[in-house]
């Protein structure tokens, strides 16, 4: 319930651990854990796979006072006749905001900016976006300058500008592939996803976003416990004091994981796989990136055998039943698969 539950949506290890070190305890908990979720067959299919660019760390401010915002785009089209989703997200809550609509218009983007950011949360000083036309008009242009919000465009020399906003789309579509049933039914579960995210402590603040926005953790489907009006009551009281002292640490620990982040990602680089015959890995099918549906598709194919290691890097897999492949694979394309 706490990993394939609508409400916890295949979130990673560390993420899950936290929300159930919070809750409960038994001896080797984090190993317990860990071990669950890379069995976990559907984040296997569907985990990211690769890249990493010099970071370009944002300051940060204050609560909703840098906002990205973009569009995960195209999706298969829904019953409810939903095709896109436009997403926003505060730069140093990490709080998220979606809706699924039919068309990436000037129209959508405005309503969204007015209805889920500004009425939702405040006006926000900055607006960072790409250029697409959905951003860069003359409605959302008119409405930011109404509200004295200033529009940032990232450009093709700097893209990252907007990196988190896109991290979080990756996020979402990752945990839309891993709940749907029917490609076409994703609409349905965005509010879930966002629950899971807003409620999860994030890998920068160490804080959730529900805390940082509400001073309280949010109630989940597994805490179905008693509650005692009086304790609750002052509880509530010793959070909303403790409030801004902890949203001062959750500045500060921004700061601290963008150096740290910027430090990993400019010095390092992917370990190559290490693996031996007989593993059982999972193959990423490329192709799969050029299809139009390809963002809820499970892009990892197998589990296959590791049959064969040649010296330059390429892998001759075995299907379960035998067959071996006859084209090699690099080993960049492969993962360890886990029973």
């Amino acid at each position: 319930m706490m990993h394939n539950d609508p409400t916890a949506t295949h979130f990673a290890i560390d993420i899950m651990f936290n929300k159930i070190k919070d809750r409960y305890y038994w001896p080797q908990m984090y190993e317990n854990i860990r071990e669950y979720v890379i069995s976990c067959d559907s984040c296997q299919r569907r985990g990211k796979s690769k890249a990493n660019q010099l970071l370009h760390p944002i300051a940060v401010h204050g609560p909703f006072y840098q906002v990205g915002i973009d569009f995960v785009r195209p999706l298969p089209i829904t019953p409810n006749e939903n095709r896109y989703i436009i997403v926003a997200i505060d730069y140093m809550i990490k709080w998220p905001e979606a809706r699924p609509v039919l068309c990436a218009t000037a129209e959508e983007t405005s309503q969204f900016i007015y209805e889920d950011i500004i009425c939702r949360h405040n006006c926000p000083a900055k607006l960072l976006s790409d250029r697409g036309t959905h951003f860069n008009n003359q409605m959302v242009e008119k409405l930011l300058e109404k509200f004295g919000i200033k529009h940032v465009f990232s450009t093709p020399y700097h893209p990252q500008i907007n990196g988190l906003v896109e991290r979080f789309n990756r996020t979402l579509c990752e945990s839309l592939s891993k709940l749907v049933i029917q490609t076409n039914e994703w609409d349905k579960y965005i509010a879930s996803v966002l629950f899971a995210y807003q409620t999860s402590k994030h890998s920068t603040t160490k804080i959730s976003p529900f805390y940082l926005v509400n001073g309280r953790e949010a109630k989940l489907p597994v805490d179905n416990l008693s509650d005692n009006l009086e304790y609750i009551n002052q509880r509530l009281l010793s959070l909303i004091n403790d409030l801004p002292q902890v949203r001062k640490e959750a500045k500060i620990k921004v700061r601290e994981s963008q150096v740290k982040q910027k430090d990993y990602y400019d010095q390092k680089i992917k370990k190559e796989l290490n693996s031996e015959i007989g593993d059982k890995v999972l193959y990423y099918d490329t192709a799969k990136e050029k299809q139009w549906t390809g963002k809820l598709d499970s892009k990892w194919k197998g589990p296959f055998y590791i049959h064969e290691i040649r010296q330059n890097g390429a892998y001759k897999l075995r299907s379960m039943e035998g067959r071996v492949l006859r084209t090699p694979v690099n080993r960049s394309l492969l993962k360890l698969y886990y029973d």
